[in-house]
């Protein structure tokens, strides 16, 4: 890295550490409460038994392998609960059998370390995406855009989720992919095993499925590589993403965890096309319209998601990183259908996968700009000026938003205490 690059990457590093720091206070709240009262998120209350029963230790070497492995909540995959185990194996070995009367400290640690820390690694890979960390500025803006959506801070208080992981796997498989410069070299196998994770936890990898195809076309054009030498790289990358999968969910070598979990997944799929069965509310209507209390209380008004969109559009054609503008955009579009026309429970985290990678443009409009106030005529510098103060007001209002509605978010946790 340059010297540039390794100053962004300090400034970032601060500032996620001082933001780590400032989602700990509210998420230590709950030290020293009861069991009852710890669980203030009742997905936390269902998937934290999962790890204590992993990190039992106790009897024979068959019986320790059988609850690490057969964990038996297949909502989610096997790489969440192995990470959140390895979070606390170290306190769990430190503590001994003591370990399981401090449920409150272990809740907290793994808030921080499985939600916040991932989700701002998440955020500095999609920010270097855009910037390659050249201009420190631009980065941290993105940087600070992202983690201060209203919906990212909501999920880094009290809540443990495997969303933060998932996300960072599908920013991974992007900065795999630009790393590669269509060269399907080694960087282009570890887009595929980090897409295998990402689908091994909560199947989004699988969304993918525009996005590879097309980069694999643009190496076709941009290379010298036959048909055949891509359609070999395109089996590779199916090959690698199903054996990180097959490995990464042990449990799916035993036929009864097997099928259970396929069994979990079609009624979740139902759930997700159809609702909850307890309710029964408009809540679940299908179609983008019905998005949008969920986007005004948790990301912004919907014009401005078309405005990002627009900016994800114009990176393809006149930004510098015009292959992961396109790579974003094949990411976003299938993804967005289906959430949209085809999901029928509204909470703001479904939509994070989408966002984040939408937000994350932002700034695709200023090269082209820049371009322009250089130009000989006039009226193209007049053009460039007038399109960035609108590119300014625009984040200015954005930030205006996003930092009201979360610093709201973030205050109310202390309100119960």
């Amino acid at each position: 890295m340059q010297k540039n690059q390794k100053t962004t990457l300090l400034l970032l590093s601060l500032l996620g550490l001082a933001y780590f720091i400032a989602c700990w206070i509210p998420n230590a709240s709950t030290l020293g409460s009861q069991d009852a009262a710890v669980f203030l998120d009742r997905d936390e209350y269902v998937t934290y038994p999962v790890v204590e029963r992993m990190l039992a230790l106790q009897g024979s070497l068959s019986n320790i392998w059988g609850r690490l492995i057969i964990y038996g909540d297949y909502h989610y995959g096997y790489p969440f609960y192995f990470f959140s185990m390895l979070v606390l194996l170290p306190v769990r070995l430190l503590q001994g059998a003591v370990f399981f009367d401090h449920t409150a400290f272990n809740i907290l640690l793994l808030r921080q370390f499985i939600n916040i820390l991932p989700m701002l690694l998440a955020a500095g890979l999609l920010s270097y995406i855009h910037t390659r960390f050249k201009s420190w500025w631009k980065a941290l803006l993105i940087f600070c855009l992202l983690i201060s959506i209203p919906a990212v801070v909501r999920s880094n208080l009290h809540w443990w989720h495997p969303d933060a992981l998932m996300l960072l796997f599908i920013a991974l498989t992007f900065f795999f992919l630009q790393k590669d410069r269509l060269r399907l070299g080694r960087h282009f196998y570890l887009a595929a095993a980090a897409c295998g994770l990402a689908s091994a936890i909560k199947l989004m990898g699988f969304f993918f499925f525009l996005a590879i195809p097309l980069y694999l076309l643009m190496a076709r054009r941009a290379g010298a590589f036959t048909w055949k030498a891509i359609a070999r790289a395109a089996l590779l990358f199916v090959l690698v993403m199903g054996l990180v999968i097959l490995f990464s969910n042990p449990f799916l070598f035993y036929a009864g965890p097997r099928q259970e979990m396929l069994a979990t997944q079609i009624f979740k799929s139902q759930e997700l096309s159809e609702g909850y069965p307890h309710e029964e509310s408009l809540y679940y209507s299908k179609g983008p319209q019905f998005w949008r209390w969920t986007l005004l209380a948790s990301y912004g008004r919907p014009w401005v998601m078309v405005v990002l969109a627009a900016a994800l559009l114009l990176g393809m054609f006149l930004s510098r990183e015009k292959v992961m503008n396109a790579l974003l955009a094949a990411w976003c579009l299938p993804l967005a259908v289906y959430l949209l026309w085809f999901v029928a429970p509204k909470p703001d985290h479904y939509l994070l996968p989408l966002l984040l990678p939408l937000f994350s443009g932002a700034l695709n409009p200023l090269q082209p700009l820049q371009r322009l106030c250089s130009s000989p005529k006039k009226c193209h510098r007049a053009l460039a000026m007038i399109g960035m103060l609108a590119l300014g007001f625009f984040l200015l209002y954005q930030f205006h938003y996003q930092l009201a509605r979360s610093l709201e978010k973030y205050l109310s946790y202390f309100q119960a205490f």
